[in-house]
């Protein structure tokens, strides 16, 4: 006798939180987002393959895509069968474009030689909509669309507000290098708002429009002219401050802090259901040019230092520059780093 369908819950739940941290994984280091580097993280994550995960340890950090691409040729099983659907696929693509050419040439011969008074074209036209239609109704049934919760509309009423990702972080550092550092030293701090990233697949998209743009808005407030924000990754907000005072640092982390609270009551009166968000903050200091990877990998390691041990403050960690860097800033910028 088959068990009843409620046993199989915890093994659905596994497979859905792996495949969110292996979504999450790729998201956070900036690697391509494809079916092969989902499975070969998702397997990494299952463990069951040990020379897999042995060889994705020993992968040189931060992990690249090149890399990623070289262990899934070694592991992930060839398909034949998904290239063949794929030249598949596009041989009936091109079939049916030949097709479409064929009926509208056709439609005009018809055009020149009908008496009728019959406009095929038109007839084509409608053809063609009930042909696009079938297709939506068959994309609706393979794609999964959040149902949207009502009393969202007035929460994104008024949105201008927006923030850089995270090749505009990099941008930024090269020109803060070049112009030399802060006396006062660099810091790269993240917060990431735990609860914000799974809105949108909650039904809940407006809630999370309203929840970045209102900290986007009110982050433009609480740093200096000179300092920036960026959106590093879907829930990670990025500060890029020129200073390193850890009172100073921590005061911007609790207003950061403050800012979504209040946005989160203000949804919460039209969305009883809305999830509990949390702020945690990781931030990494340097008084020298560093890596941007080396500086962001920092963070990162704070960031989930504060999330492991559910610290309300900032963990802080310092970064420094190694003999290469310094020949190489040198080298890049005509001078000698200031001590």
């Amino acid at each position: 006798m088959p068990p009843p369908p409620h046993r199989l819950l915890p093994h659905s739940r596994e497979a859905d939180i792996l495949g969110r941290k292996a979504f999450e994984f790729l998201s956070k280091n900036h690697l391509e987002l494809s079916p092969d580097n989902f499975e070969l993280v998702h397997a990494v994550m299952t463990g069951r393959d040990k020379a897999l995960r042995d060889a994705f340890l020993a992968l040189p950090k931060p992990v690249g895509q090149a890399a990623l691409s070289i262990l899934a040729q070694r592991f992930l099983p060839r398909r034949p069968m998904v290239s063949a659907f794929k030249t598949t696929s596009e041989q009936a693509v091109g079939a049916l474009e030949d097709l479409r050419r064929l009926l509208e040439s056709g439609a005009v011969t018809v055009a020149g030689s009908s008496d009728d008074g019959e406009d095929p074209m038109a007839a084509l036209d409608a053809q063609l909509q009930t042909c696009l239609d079938a297709l939506q109704a068959v994309c609706k049934l393979v794609t999964a669309e959040p149902i949207e919760v009502a009393g969202q509309d007035h929460l994104t009423a008024q949105l201008s507000f927006g923030l850089p990702g995270y090749p505009a972080l990099v941008q930024r550092l090269d020109e803060v290098f070049k112009q030399g550092m802060p006396e006062e030293g660099l810091s790269l701090m993240l917060c990431r708002v735990g609860g914000l990233e799974p809105l949108s697949r909650s039904g809940l998209a407006k809630v999370s429009d309203y929840m970045k743009n209102t900290l986007a808005r009110f982050t433009h407030r609480l740093i200096d002219k000179s300092d920036a924000a960026y959106w590093t990754a879907p829930d990670e907000l990025g500060l890029l401050i020129g200073a390193s005072s850890e009172a100073y640092l921590s005061q911007l982390g609790a207003k950061v802090a403050r800012v979504v609270a209040d946005a989160e009551s203000v949804a919460r009166k039209s969305i009883k259901s809305m999830p509990k968000l949390t702020c945690r903050f990781g931030c990494a200091r340097t008084y020298r040019p560093v890596p941007v990877s080396q500086l962001y990998g920092a963070a990162r390691q704070s960031l989930q230092r504060a999330d492991l041990t559910e610290s309300l403050v900032p963990v802080f960690t310092e970064v420094s520059s190694d003999a290469s860097t310094l020949r190489r800033y040198e080298a890049l910028y005509g001078r000698r780093q200031r001590s």
